[in-house]
């Protein structure tokens, strides 16, 4: 199992596709782990397709302080990836919090981000929603710790097909340490949406994708079309609902796959 340290933080990565290929970093969603998107991965064989579990989450150490979960510390852990693996420039996409944590690091390194994958970002119009849903999380995995905390190695040890995605994601999401949990969700909760106003949007001059659905208060679809408007490079992805990632997973990865083989060498 393939791991880097970054200070106190072990964090748990993995390769797949072409090792010569173009690097291609996928990110994961709140109380995700890379797992969730190996669907995405195994759909780019002619990529160095790189998989990370940010801190907090999947195989990688799980703090129980909130003060660990800020958006730049994720960043943070890609930058130190990409130093690990000596990688100078990459794509970087990311769902949910992954697409904000790309987004991070492209504001903070433009010149290590040759084009951005921004599968349902968060931006101002989902923060109300956000603060009332990921405060609840926290409560709800407070109290979850001593009920499922004995069950614990016996979930671990129900078999799950590795193309199971979902139930191996529940699986997971069960098992999981449910005090750094709700410490992840109560700095969530605290955050601010990131900037997006026209002079941060105007040193991002990579290609950009983006994919948004309706009937999503926290990942609104008007914040999506307004960031692809007003970015130099930018193109949407419109579903239906966020079902789609489920249902429609096989039209969503050809989008992707179009993409990355229209971008400059």
């Amino acid at each position: 199992m393939p791991t880097i340290n970054r200070g106190d933080l072990t964090l748990y990565y993995a390769e797949r596709g072409d090792p010569c290929g173009p690097p291609v970093l996928l990110m994961h969603g709140l109380t995700m782990s890379s797992r969730t998107m190996e669907r995405l991965a195994a759909s780019l064989p002619d990529y160095r397709v790189l998989l990370l579990d940010f801190h907090g989450h999947g195989k990688s150490t799980k703090p129980r302080r909130p003060d660990r979960y800020l958006v730049s510390e994720f960043a943070d852990d890609v930058v130190a990836l990409l130093d690990h693996l000596e990688i100078d420039a990459v794509v970087l996409g990311g769902l949910s919090l992954g697409a904000n944590v790309a987004y991070e690091v492209a504001l903070r390194h433009p010149d290590r981000v040759r084009a951005l994958i921004l599968e349902m970002p968060v931006f101002a119009r989902g923060v109300t929603a956000g603060r009332i849903f990921f405060g609840a999380l926290a409560a709800f995995f407070t109290g979850l710790y001593p009920v499922l905390t004995p069950w614990h190695p016996f979930i671990r040890r129900l078999p799950v097909s590795s193309r199971a995605y979902e139930v191996a994601f529940i699986r997971d999401l069960v098992t999981a340490d449910h005090l750094a949990q709700a410490a992840l969700m109560r700095s969530i909760a605290r955050q601010d949406a990131p900037p997006k106003d026209s002079d941060t949007l105007s040193r991002l001059t990579m290609p950009t994708l983006v994919t948004a659905h309706s009937y999503d208060p926290i990942h609104s679809v008007d914040d999506a079309v307004e960031l692809v408007a007003d970015l130099s490079d930018a193109r949407l992805v419109d579903l239906r609902s966020i079902l789609d990632f489920v249902l429609r997973h096989a039209e969503i990865n050809h989008a992707v796959g179009a993409f990355l083989r229209e971008l400059p060498p």
